[in-house]
């Protein structure tokens, strides 16, 4: 059986942009306690008609 956890990270609006160090160290912890990465999720929303906010799913995986 699998066990599976979601990680967002946000970019954009009032976010910035995406940090290569903080995504590296949470991929780092998430392997250390023996979870993989499976697959990614992008979204893309507009806030206000005129800002876009970026979401950036990473879903890891593991056996229970």
């Amino acid at each position: 059986m699998k066990r599976y956890d979601v990680v967002p990270f946000y970019t954009g609006c009032m976010s910035g942009s995406l940090n290569e160090r903080k995504l590296a160290e949470t991929l780092n912890k998430r392997a250390a306690h023996g979870w993989q990465l499976s697959r990614t999720i992008h979204e893309t929303k507009r806030i206000w008609g005129i800002f876009s906010r970026e979401t950036h799913f990473l879903i890891f995986e593991r056996d229970t």
